[in-house]
């Protein structure tokens, strides 16, 4: 009988806690997915680093458009950090599983033209991004803007094309067009709604 009474107990303290969460808006890191991919709504691109590189702090990344193109840095973690926004948008931090580092500006100071990088995570502003939802005839498209915190005027955006495989990234003025938005999907699923 104790036993079971400790058991009931742990449920009990467990349902409450998660309660408590969900209520503060603030959902249990074990609700976020698990591996998955950020894509481009323009072109179906997928987020990755530069030469798929996990080991450099400071490494650039790109989005891969070949879909024959298998990194292991396509694969990202997400967590909502914090409660939704007063303007009805909400922060993440976006971890890369090969490299363990989080996806931010290049500088704490991000401008107009910057590209983006993974450095080790370390829980700062510059390492959050505001999430903006696409609204097409009063819905949500589902597509989001991702705008660093540090400077929600810019946003995440695909630069010049490389060899037709890969695009490199880069910020700029913030606003919804196809090259702008993007989604997080289950990693290696079909990119389209």
């Amino acid at each position: 009988m104790p036993r079971i009474r400790r058991t009931v107990l742990a449920a009990s303290t467990t349902v409450l806690t998660l309660s408590g969460l969900v209520a503060a808006g603030t959902a249990p890191a074990s609700a976020e997915p698990g591996s998955l991919d950020l894509i481009n709504k323009k072109d179906g691109s997928r987020l990755a680093l530069v030469d798929n590189n996990t080991v450099a702090e400071g490494a650039f990344a790109n989005s891969l458009r070949d879909p024959g193109w298998k990194y292991s840095t396509e694969e990202w973690t997400s967590q909502v950090v914090g409660d939704r926004l007063p303007d009805g948008t909400y922060n993440r931090v976006l971890r890369n599983v090969a490299a363990n580092k989080c996806l931010q500006p290049l500088t704490d100071s991000p401008t107009r033209g910057m590209r983006v990088v993974v450095k080790t995570c370390n829980g700062s502003e510059l390492q959050k991004w505001n999430l903006q939802h696409e609204t097409v005839s009063g819905t949500n498209s589902r597509w989001q803007i991702w705008r660093p915190v540090v400077n929600k005027r810019l946003a995440l955006t695909l630069d010049k094309y490389g060899n037709g495989s890969w695009n490199t990234l880069y910020l700029d003025t913030s606003y919804p067009s196809s090259d702008r938005l993007w989604v997080l999907r289950p990693n290696d699923q079909p990119w389209r709604y």
